[in-house]
């Protein structure tokens, strides 16, 4: 989705592919002689990796910004990772068995689906056949029977109201919130499909599902209500410098991850580097001069002609109706939105 909301299996890259160095042409002839060796050490490997298999949980890294605005109430939150993980542990073992029976000297299976060929043509690039079958079918069978119970359970243990003005207590109050949040098993709903849908190649079957729940709670699938939008506003501060290691970042305010919230304690933005914390008069003297920023273009804006978007300077002998029908190209509410 963005920075603030990613998962996945971790995986292990080799030190020039992450510092981006290019290999020499002596280090491509000790590859290509380390090759025969590498042949040699494939069994040892392929045992390593029905270990690392077992413990694939442990390197999995969920860091959703959007899970934390869903209440603790009915465990909404133990609820969405769930299903997020087990959706990735899955396709992520889907996946090692297919590159396994696609390896160079196995014959490969054909296997038979029901999935179109629309959708298998707008897969993601590199994505084998079988493991696209094999996410397809998972989402339309094990993953939306799990997804109906734990809805249920949302629903029966908290309900929401529809009609309220005023957001529900239920739904934590976090720096970016702006939305009014009343429902945790529609807003559940939404937050897990919107992740879902991230993976193309089970967009199909995501949209059937995101369809049926909705009319479980019964919300209309093109209502206002329904449609995904994240309850964290943005709010990036450039080039914010820590004084400990010097490290120069782009510090979102509010949805940084490094972000340490306490409730005895005023909230703190770590650095992503050395974790130590900025500081936070630095921090609010930048918000000041931003804002000062937005004011002074504010004033110094030029004028628009309300029947057109062209530019006009204002004649000082010009009558009280040319006056009338000027307008300025920032308005007021648009400055207090930013």
């Amino acid at each position: 989705m963005d920075p603030a909301n990613y998962g996945g299996i971790k995986g292990k890259v080799p030190t020039r592919v992450h510092y981006g160095m290019q290999n020499t042409q002596k280090e491509q002839k000790a590859e290509e002689e380390q090759e025969s060796e590498e042949e040699q050490e494939e069994e040892e490997e392929e045992e390593k990796e029905i270990i690392e298999e077992s413990n694939v949980e442990d390197l999995l890294d969920n860091n959703w910004n959007i899970v934390q605005f869903l209440p603790q109430a009915a465990s909404c939150q133990s609820y969405f990772l769930m299903i997020i993980s087990a959706y990735i542990v899955a396709v992520y073992h889907s996946m090692k068995e297919e590159l396994r029976r696609n390896a160079p000297g196995c014959t490969p299976i054909k296997r038979r689906g029901n999935s179109q060929l629309s959708q298998e043509a707008e897969g993601m690039a590199g994505a084998l056949p079988g493991m696209i079958t094999f996410s397809q079918d998972y989402v339309a069978n094990e993953l939306t029977q799990n997804f109906f119970t734990i809805t249920q359970k949302i629903q029966k243990k908290v309900m929401g109201s529809r009609n309220s003005t005023e957001p529900s207590e239920m739904f934590p109050l976090l720096p970016g919130s702006h939305l009014l949040l009343n429902n945790p098993a529609l807003e559940f709903i939404k937050y897990v499909c919107k992740v879902l849908s991230l993976d193309t190649n089970i967009t199909n079957q995501v949209n059937k599902l995101n369809r049926d729940l909705l009319r479980l709670v019964d919300v209309g699938e093109f209502s206002e209500e329904a449609q995904f939008r994240d309850p964290c506003r943005s709010y990036v501060l450039p080039e914010v410098i820590c004084r400990n290691c010097n490290f120069c970042r782009d510090l979102d305010l509010c949805k940084d991850p490094f972000l340490s919230q306490d409730a005895s304690i005023l909230p703190q933005w770590l650095c992503s580097n050395c974790q130590a914390a900025y500081d936070s008069a630095h921090i609010e003297m930048a918000l000041v001069e931003a804002l000062q920023k937005k004011l002074m273009a504010f004033t110094l804006q030029d004028l628009v002609r309300n029947w057109g978007a062209s530019s006009a300077s204002l004649n000082p002998g010009a009558s009280h109706l040319i006056t009338s029908l000027l307008g300025s190209c920032s308005t007021r509410p648009r400055i207090s939105s930013q």
